[in-house]
């Protein structure tokens, strides 16, 4: 039965209060992340705090391989009718063009090409079930300022694309939420360490939760192609 919305890196962090939330909201959901012992104990706690089986995917989805076996494992479950494509990052060591073409490629298959090509695999499971694929945007692949992580940048302006370029479907609802600098712990004592400017340039921290309820509700009502900013 057709019945798990399926959040990627949902291990800690924002993936885990996404998957927090659509638990609450009464939706069953599936855990994939590469950090298996992180993956266990979130879903050990939301199993004690909803009082439901949370199953686990372990898998790394900065690499065409993982992305296949964990899109594998998922199909042979039979259990996926949504998916939240939220796992992403870079490594916090250099960033193009410093950064060898190998780090900075994964960090483009992490962001960009794992969303289309889960979206794509999963694609008839999800159209039989709630029908919604939502992807994790980010502000910094807004505006045209220089960034940090060119990589990062370029793998999230391209993700929002893809979303709105899938609008006009009528099988799978694609659509994303773009956040700012999301609330995160660490994100909280990055900004107490920056002056009163930096924090007024930063804008105000998103809180986490603001996220996954959005996220829910465009799982519940959200049309294709449709973009919530959730920017400050």
């Amino acid at each position: 039965m057709r019945s798990h919305v399926v959040v990627t890196g949902a291990g800690s962090g924002l993936g885990a209060v996404i998957a927090d939330e659509l638990t609450a909201r009464g939706r069953l959901v599936i855990l994939v992340d590469r950090d298996a012992l992180a993956a266990a104990g979130t879903s050990s706690e939301l199993a004690a705090r909803h009082g439901v089986d949370v199953p686990v995917v372990v898998g790394d989805l900065s690499t065409i391989e993982g992305i296949d076996a964990v899109a594998r494992e998922l199909l042979a479950r039979g259990e996926v009718a949504g998916l939240v494509n939220n796992a992403g990052g870079w490594h916090p060591g250099q960033q193009y063009p410093e950064a060898p073409p190998e780090a900075w490629r994964r960090a483009l298959t992490l962001n960009l090409v794992a969303p289309m090509l889960l979206t794509q695999l999963l694609w008839r499971e999800v159209a039989e079930g709630t029908g919604a694929v939502v992807n994790i945007g980010s502000s910094g692949g807004e505006g045209d300022e220089p960034y940090g992580s060119p990589e990062y940048g370029a793998a999230k302006a391209a993700l929002r694309r893809f979303t709105t370029a899938l609008g006009d479907r009528a099988d799978v609802r694609v659509m994303a939420v773009v956040p700012g600098w999301i609330g995160l712990e660490r994100a909280h004592r990055e900004f107490a360490r920056l002056t009163p400017d930096e924090q007024r340039g930063a804008g105000p921290l998103i809180p986490p939760r603001a996220v996954a309820a959005a996220v829910a509700r465009l799982i519940e009502q959200g049309h294709a192609g449709e973009v919530v900013e959730l920017l400050g």
